[in-house]
C-alpha cells in the first residue's frame, strides 16, 4: 500500500501531464528506496524548466522530499533546498526555509554535513546582503573561506558558493579589485556550460569592468585567457574586450584611439566616467611595464626621455610615474637624475596571452641564434689556438 508521499507524487503526476514521466520515476525510486538514484534525479529536476514553473519545487519539497530528506545525499539535498528557496515569494521566506533545513541537518547529527551546511550558509549570506545586512554577509563568507581551507575533497559547487557570495558583496560595495579576484575564483569552480547565457554575459561585463577599475589589478592575462571573455563578443561589448587587450599590452596610443572611437559607449558606463583619471594612470603604468618587459634584462637602463616619448608624458611627469610604479612594487630599480636614466632590475611577472607568448618565442629564437653564433666563433678560435700550440 502506497504511503502518503507515494500517493502525493502519483496525484501530482496525474495533475501535470508534462511532468508525469519524471514524477513517476521519482515515485518509483522512492518506492524502491534507491536513495542515491533519487538524489541524482532530484538534482536533475533543478535544471528542468518544467519543474521551475509556478513554484512547483516548493510544493514538491513540502509534500514529497521533506519526508525522506535525511536519507538522500545531503549535499544534493542542500542544492535542492537552495533551488526551492529561490522560488519563494520573499527573501525572508527563503531565508527562514534555509535556516530550517540547516537546523534539521544539525539536529540529525549525521556525518558529512559540513559541506551541505556551508553551502546553505552561503545562501543565507546572499539573503543577508539582499536585506541590507552587509556585515552579516561579510562575516559569513569570510568564515566560509576559512572553513574551506580546512576541508578536503570539497565539492566545486560548495567552493563556488563561497566565492560567489563574496563577489556579490564586493560588487555592491564597489570594491573592484576584490570583486575581480573573488569572481575569478568563482569561475575556477564552475563550468561555463552550466551558466545561463544572460548570466554569463552580465558576469563577463562586470568582471571586465572590475579588472579595468581595480586599483591593484595590473595583470589581465588570466581574464583574457578565460572562456568567459568570449561572452563580450556576443552581446555588443566587443569594445570592452578591445579595451582589456589594450591595457594588457600597455598600448597607450591605442587607448586614446579606442576612447575616441567608442566615446559614446564609454560614456554610458558611469563607473568608467567616474574613474577616468585612474584609468589613465593605469594604462600609463602598464605602458611603462611593457616598455621594460620588451627589453633584454641586460639592457634595462632606459633614458627618461624614451619613457616620456613612450608614455606621452612630459619629462617632469616621468619621475612621478617611476616613483609610483616603484611604490606599487611593479618594478624594482634606481632612478639616476644626473644621467637622466632609470635602471630596472626587476619587473613584475605577468600571465601572458598567446600573442605575447609568440613574441617571447621570437625573442628566445633570436637569443638562441646569438648563442649558437657565439659558440661557433669560440670553436673556430679554439681550433686556431690548438693548431698554433
Amino acid at each position: 500500500m502506497a504511503d502518503r508521499y507515494q500517493a502525493w507524487i502519483e496525484g501530482a503526476a496525474a495533475e501535470r501531464p508534462q511532468l508525469a514521466a519524471a514524477l513517476a520515476e521519482l515515485g518509483e525510486l522512492y518506492h524502491k528506496k534507491l536513495w542515491h538514484q533519487l538524489s541524482v534525479k532530484l538534482e536533475q529536476c533543478i535544471e528542468s524548466p518544467e519543474f521551475l514553473e509556478g513554484g512547483f519545487l516548493v510544493t514538491l519539497y513540502q509534500n514529497f522530499v521533506a519526508g525522506f530528506a535525511h536519507k538522500i545525499n545531503l549535499l544534493k539535498l542542500a542544492f535542492f533546498a537552495v533551488a526551492v528557496s529561490k522560488q519563494m515569494a520573499k527573501p525572508q521566506e527563503g531565508e527562514a526555509f534555509i535556516r530550517d533545513v540547516i537546523s534539521n541537518l544539525e539536529a540529525a547529527k549525521q556525518p558529512d554535513t559540513q559541506q551541505p551546511i556551508l553551502y546553505l550558509r552561503m545562501q543565507l549570506a546572499q539573503y543577508a546582503l539582499v536585506q541590507g545586512r552587509l556585515q552579516e554577509c561579510k562575516h559569513a563568507f569570510e568564515e566560509g573561506r576559512e572553513e574551506l581551507e580546512g576541508l578536503t575533497d570539497v565539492d566545486p559547487q560548495v567552493s563556488a558558493s563561497v566565492y560567489y557570495a563574496a563577489s556579490l558583496y564586493h560588487k555592491q560595495q564597489k570594491e573592484y579589485a576584490l570583486y575581480y579576484r573573488a569572481t575569478l575564483m568563482y569561475l575556477a569552480y564552475v563550468s561555463q556550460d552550466t551558466l545561463p547565457q544572460e548570466f554569463r554575459q552580465a558576469l563577463a561585463v562586470d568582471i571586465s569592468l572590475a579588472a579595468l577599475l581595480g586599483e591593484d589589478v595590473y595583470n589581465f592575462g588570466e581574464l583574457l585567457l578565460h572562456p568567459i571573455i568570449n561572452a563580450l563578443k556576443d552581446n555588443g561589448f566587443g569594445w570592452l574586450h578591445e579595451m582589456l587587450e589594450c591595457f594588457n599590452s600597455g598600448d597607450i596610443h591605442r587607448y586614446d584611439e579606442l576612447c575616441t572611437r567608442h566615446a559614446t559607449l564609454l560614456n554610458a558606463q558611469p563607473a568608467l566616467v567616474a574613474h577616468e583619471r585612474r584609468l589613465r594612470e593605469k594604462i600609463t603604468i602598464l605602458c611603462l611595464m611593457e616598455l621594460i618587459s620588451g627589453l633584454p634584462p641586460d639592457r634595462r637602463t632606459i633614458a627618461l626621455a624614451d619613457v616620456a616619448q613612450r608614455t606621452k608624458l612630459p619629462l617632469d611627469g616621468v619621475e612621478f610615474l617611476l616613483m609610483k610604479t616603484l611604490a606599487l612594487h611593479l618594478i624594482e630599480g634606481v632612478i639616476d637624475q644626473v644621467d637622466g636614466t632609470v635602471q630596472v632590475s626587476w619587473v613584475q611577472p605577468r600571465i601572458l596571452t598567446l600573442p605575447q607568448i609568440e613574441t617571447l618565442r621570437t625573442r628566445l629564437d633570436g637569443w638562441v641564434e646569438k648563442v649558437s653564433s657565439a659558440a661557433l666563433t669560440l670553436e673556430d678560435e679554439a681550433v686556431g689556438v690548438a693548431q698554433a700550440s
